[in-house]
């Protein structure tokens, strides 16, 4: 895809960088020109979104996803946003976590919490799991 090595001949080089430590000194110099390593910020409220029936995921709306998250106070708070637990392909049943809203204030993940009520076919399931 990058045009840098031969036809099949990239997971090897794959390989060779990550066992000769390369990768990771690479990865710790963009995280150190970025501030260094540390613990991403914790919101103060939460909310773990759960399917309510069973399905494969199918489908984002990734704009409305977006919007919940602007919503939740992102990218203005550190915090806030979004964290996926199904990607696309996941098989869920009832009560499985889908994603988490995080927010820093009761009433932006108030907010975002009924833009999703408004809006349900933001994440698609398709069958029934």
């Amino acid at each position: 895809m990058g045009g840098t090595t031969p036809i099949r001949t990239g997971k090897a080089l794959a390989e060779r960088l990550l066992e000769s430590g390369a990768a990771l000194e690479k990865f710790e110099a963009i995280c150190q020109a970025q501030g260094g390593m540390r613990e991403p910020a914790r919101a103060r409220h939460i909310h773990v979104v759960d399917a309510t029936r069973a399905g494969v995921v199918a489908a984002f709306d990734n704009r409305r996803l977006a919007r919940i998250a602007k919503l939740a106070g992102a990218p203005r708070a550190p915090a806030a946003g979004l964290e996926l637990h199904a990607p696309l392909g996941t098989k869920l049943s009832p009560g499985d976590p889908v994603l988490t809203i995080h927010a820093e204030t009761p009433g932006e993940l108030d907010y975002a919490r009924a833009y999703l009520r408004a809006n349900p076919q933001i994440i698609s399931l398709d069958g029934s799991g």
